[in-house]
């Protein structure tokens, strides 16, 4: 049976003391029962060492395993949401805010999930380029702008960008993009045509350089006209 721990955007005035009536373990978490109907789950980690039924909880060491019980909710909701999605973490901080969980006790779940390894805008951001890059060609301030627009802090969202996409990477998908334009130009491959194409490839985040480049390279020849492009 899991543990009865309010809701977390109850605002009730906590007491400043708590009988210990039990402590049950369950699965990666250990639930204190205490007087008053007033039950916390906390991490394993968070229990006091000799910590016993029938002790009298109160001062600081209630207000810490309190303070646990609220970061093992958020936990368990930030893990549930990831599970759906990655999403970047300040669009975590602003849903459980909105759903009413102490921001504290999400901001240090984060922060620990971070040293630890186990998500971070870096992680997400990393993701999310290669999901990207699986279906589009596009180039490394593509991925900068959009992981911005997402909430990503900018120094994390330049240095996902520039690990996903190096400068030879880069060459090759506007190339890439550039084939795939120039096959939908309709009328001659003049200047005008070029130019349409360049604008094409800086739209979808190539530098001016590469994409003049790429756009060059893939210029249908006059004694293509007749060929089939399939």
């Amino acid at each position: 049976m899991s543990a009865s721990i309010p809701h977390p955007g109850t605002r009730e005035q906590p007491a400043a003391s708590r009988l210990l009536l039990a402590v049950r373990e369950e699965s990666g978490s250990v639930v204190l029962v205490l007087d008053g109907g007033e039950d916390l789950e906390v991490a394993p980690e968070a229990v006091p060492p000799g910590l016993e039924p029938g002790v009298e909880l109160q001062g600081a060491v209630l207000e810490d395993l309190r303070a646990a019980a609220r970061r093992k909710q958020a936990a368990r909701r930030i893990f549930a949401l990831l599970d759906r999605r990655l999403v970047p973490v300040a669009r975590l901080k602003r849903k459980l805010a909105d759903e009413g969980f102490d921001p504290e006790a999400v901001r240090d779940v984060l922060e620990q999930m971070a040293a630890r390894g186990l998500y971070s805008d870096r992680r997400y951001a990393d993701a999310w380029c290669r999901q990207r890059l699986g279906g589009k060609a596009v180039g490394r301030q593509h991925l900068e702008a959009r992981l911005r627009e997402k909430g990503v802090p900018a120094d994390v969202a330049r240095a996902a960008a520039a690990d996903a996409v190096d400068a030879g990477t880069e060459l090759k998908l506007a190339a890439e993009a550039a084939a795939a334009r120039w096959r939908k130009v309709r009328g001659p491959a003049d200047r005008r045509a070029l130019a349409a194409v360049v604008r094409h490839l800086q739209g979808r985040g190539f530098p001016a350089g590469v994409a003049a480049r790429a756009a060059r390279a893939a210029m249908p020849r006059e004694d293509d006209a007749g060929d089939d492009d399939t």
